[in-house]
């Protein structure tokens, strides 16, 4: 593996390459975080630029593009300028646009990733969702910002929610699968996620109960998390990425009880960590961690830097029980509830992390005590 920064256009730029051992790269991720503050159309054009010298530098097709995440301080503002974006680019890839402002006072950045097994000439969207096959004969499908799009000032985050996961079993549906029994990951976001996560919360776990997703079967790893949508009468959108073509016994649900509690024991549904085998890489998807026990409580309350320890220290012990270590994570999300706390967890993440691709946002987390949160992948070659 590599990995690097570089100033680009006026933007940081941080790049992680899994490479095998002919040297030949396998996946690629970078973020790109503007410098300074600018309006919203200088700001794209810099993340633009940038992304495109770095293409250049490292001799990446544009095809190559799977996903690019961007963060935006006004969602309902910017909305035109990212679609403009999306419109120059020469390829499709799964887009998810989300209103969590990066922490640094910027208006948007971009964290992204490519894969250099994508089978020629399949990618193929269907509306909001994006799919594509590998040579190794996967399918991978993402579904973008979904929401419930007759949502009205009336409506609360337990119906949208049902009605939200009600269309991702849809959609999947036509492509011959479903929520159990495909879905890797899972991203729920909502504007005010001290009055509407319990909604969230309670539409998700009846709904697994409904497919058998229980503590004695398995959850999805997931984030939830304070986002804005753009539509003012949205209070939950989500995405999702599924995988097609997969062995069930190459999926690992991943559990560390000795630092933190499996999620049912506070009344949620989702997977700690999930690890899976996709052609020649080992994959894994850390969902949102943060400062909790192995009873469910929260970790040293209104001390943000002994938060980010306790965080990091979680994700340690989730990278060693799916066998993984420190050195084969390939992004981060850092969500803070106070975006001022930057300056106090940025150094103590930096050094955790290396100069790894990463992005800090303003995102309040599920439970108030808690100050941050932590999403992370990870890769390594199989061997």
């Amino acid at each position: 593996m590599e990995k690097g920064n570089l100033k680009l256009s006026g933007t940081e730029v941080k790049f992680f390459f899994l490479k095998d051992g002919s040297g030949n790269w396998l996946q690629f991720w970078y973020s790109i975080v503007p410098e300074k503050p600018e309006q919203i159309i200088q700001q794209i054009t810099s993340i633009e630029q940038a992304e495109s010298e770095l293409f250049k530098i490292f001799k990446l097709g544009n095809e190559t593009a799977v996903t690019k995440r961007f963060f935006s301080s006004d969602l309902i503002t910017h909305k035109n300028e990212l679609l403009n974006y999306k419109k120059r680019q020469n390829t499709d890839f799964f887009m998810s646009t989300t209103e969590q402002p990066p922490a640094s006072g910027v208006k948007s950045a971009l964290l992204g990733m490519c894969l250099s097994n994508i089978k020629a000439n399949s990618k193929s969207r269907n509306g909001n969702i994006f799919y594509f096959d590998t040579t190794s004969g996967i399918r991978h499908i993402f579904a973008e910002h979904i929401t419930d799009f007759d949502a009205d000032e009336h409506s609360d985050s337990e119906k949208q929610t049902e009605k939200i996961f009600g269309y991702l079993r849809e959609k999947l549906s036509g492509f011959g699968t479903s929520i159990e029994e495909s879905v890797l990951r899972t991203w729920i976001y909502t504007p005010n996620v001290d009055a509407d996560y319990p909604g969230i919360v309670k539409a998700r776990k009846n709904l697994f109960n409904s497919i058998n997703l229980t503590k004695d079967t398995h959850y999805i790893a997931s984030t939830g998390i304070q986002g804005g949508s753009g539509n003012r009468f949205s209070r939950v959108f989500m995405d999702a990425h599924a995988v097609l073509g997969v062995d069930k016994k190459v999926i690992r649900y991943i559990q560390a009880p000795e630092y933190l509690s499996p999620t049912h024991i506070y009344g949620v549904t989702f997977e700690r960590a999930t690890a899976v085998e996709l052609g020649k890489i080992d994959f894994l998807f850390i969902s949102g961690t943060a400062s909790i026990d192995k009873e469910g409580n929260v970790v040293h309350p209104d001390d943000v830097e002994k938060q980010t320890e306790r965080t990091l220290q979680n994700i340690s012990a989730l990278l060693d029980s799916a066998g993984f270590k420190k050195g084969d994570l390939s992004s981060l999300i850092i969500y803070l509830r106070d975006p001022s706390d930057l300056n106090f967890v940025k150094p103590q993440i930096d050094q955790y992390t290396e100069n790894l691709p990463s992005i800090y946002v303003k995102a309040p987390v599920c439970r108030p005590g808690w100050l941050i949160e932590i999403e992370a992948t990870a890769a390594r070659i199989i061997t």
